[in-house]
């Protein structure tokens, strides 16, 4: 395999491939020689045969439906950069208006706050980042998942705890004035159906049974006595099932409750407020 510059490779792609293919390759150039695209079109730079190596083997990688984050290790989230790998999820963009919506709703004043199945600690990192003053626990099951949430706190020099747990059974009561989760929430009787992409990302973190609402409903439930009272819980969840989470949360007694909309306009979280009796 000889040497070639960066952009006729990628012009080559560009005539045999859809656009979308194309993009990767350039994404892929990039890793692969660790510069910026400002760098890549200025330069042109020569890729040795070292390089073609790398490439053509994230190119099969990529080809097999692996998911470009987990080629590259990395991901960026609301303003951070973050390492993944295939022990987390990959954050999605729909993902950040969970973060947008809770820096909207609360000032800086401390809080401490609880970032539940955090995976690779995207939540909680971009909350620890605009409000540096907030106590924010990153929690999770799996401790693969918080060797992750740590690379990524030092990554950005954020500071976080840690905690191994499942779900809430870690906490005492009355704890927390915050917590947040993008929990699994897929039904694993969708798995035929979904993108061949998330074969490759952790099913703990995707599929709950009863329809996707196992984990939600054990989350909303425990959340009614970890959270002080009127404090806030803050849930992701699928496309379709804005009604039956938000008919969780009235069932265990919170008020208040919201249902916001993503960048494509589809409810996506759910959020409400503890009113003990």
């Amino acid at each position: 395999m000889s040497e070639t510059s960066a952009l006729n490779i990628i012009n080559t792609f560009k005539k045999s491939s859809d656009k979308s293919a194309s993009e990767d390759i350039e994404l892929l150039i990039m890793h692969v020689l660790g510069i910026d695209r400002n760098i890549l079109l200025r330069d042109n730079p020569i890729l040795s045969k070292s390089n073609m190596i790398q490439l053509k083997q994230f190119i099969e990688r990529r080809e097999k439906g692996e998911p470009l984050a987990y080629i590259t290790n990395e991901i960026g989230f609301w303003n951070l950069s973050l390492y993944v790998n295939s022990d987390v999820l990959i954050p999605r963009p729909e993902t950040e208006i969970m973060v947008e919506v809770i820096l909207n709703s609360f000032n800086s004043e401390r809080r401490r706050v609880l970032d539940l199945g955090t995976g690779s600690g995207a939540i909680g990192l971009s909350l620890a980042k605009e409000r540096p003053d907030w106590e924010i626990i990153c929690s999770d099951l799996s401790f693969d998942a918080l060797k992750v949430t740590l690379e990524n706190s030092e990554r950005n020099s954020l500071s976080i705890k840690l905690v191994n747990a499942n779900w809430l059974s870690a906490y005492k009561k009355n704890y927390f004035d915050l917590i947040i989760s993008n929990p699994p929430y897929v039904d694993p009787s969708n798995k035929r159906i979904l993108s061949k992409s998330l074969e490759f990302e952790p099913e703990i973190a995707l599929f709950s049974e009863s329809k996707g609402l196992s984990d939600i409903k054990k989350i909303v439930q425990e959340s009614s006595k970890i959270l002080v009272n009127k404090g806030y819980l803050f849930i992701e969840h699928g496309f379709d099932q804005s009604d039956e989470v938000s008919s969780l949360f009235e069932h265990y007694q919170f008020s208040k409750i919201k249902k916001h909309r993503d960048m494509q306009d589809i409810n996506r979280v759910c959020s409400g407020r503890l009113n003990r009796c």
